[in-house]
């Protein structure tokens, strides 16, 4: 097992992702005082592609740490999974617009969303990079 892998930017990210969508996960269970925050009309779609990533992520990152190679993989995953956090994202931060009615944790779950998608398309970037090198 090979723990060098943690210190190049594909691990780094993997991590950071990982903690992420964990609180992504967290957030969207037990964020509203203990009730269940939604992504709005999109709540289908944001529950399972956030938990998805929360399990498929860190299972690269040990396949990675076992010596294994999944960048094809990986590169698929970071298109679709950005492009569905993103959009989930932006319907969550619509849906607790209202100015009496909105949830700062369901924000707060909506800005992540976000973010998460764009560290994916980071991701995908560093994935390019490492993949031309090699």
């Amino acid at each position: 097992m090979s723990f060098d892998v943690l210190r190049t930017p594909l691990g780094i990210l993997k991590i950071l992702l990982s903690l992420v969508l964990l609180t992504i996960v967290l957030l969207a269970a037990f964020g509203n005082d203990g009730i269940r925050l939604t992504f709005g009309r999109a709540d289908f779609l944001g529950v399972g592609i956030s938990f998805c990533l929360a399990i498929t992520l860190p299972l690269i990152l040990i396949a990675y740490l076992c010596g294994g190679n999944l960048f094809v993989l990986e590169g698929l995953l970071s298109v679709v999974g950005s492009s569905l956090l993103i959009y989930s994202g932006v319907v969550a931060l619509q849906a607790y617009d209202h100015p009496e009615l909105g949830s700062p944790a369901g924000n707060a779950m909506g800005g992540l969303s976000i973010a998460a998608g764009i560290l994916l398309v980071i991701n995908l970037l560093t994935l390019g990079v490492t993949l031309r090198s090699h």
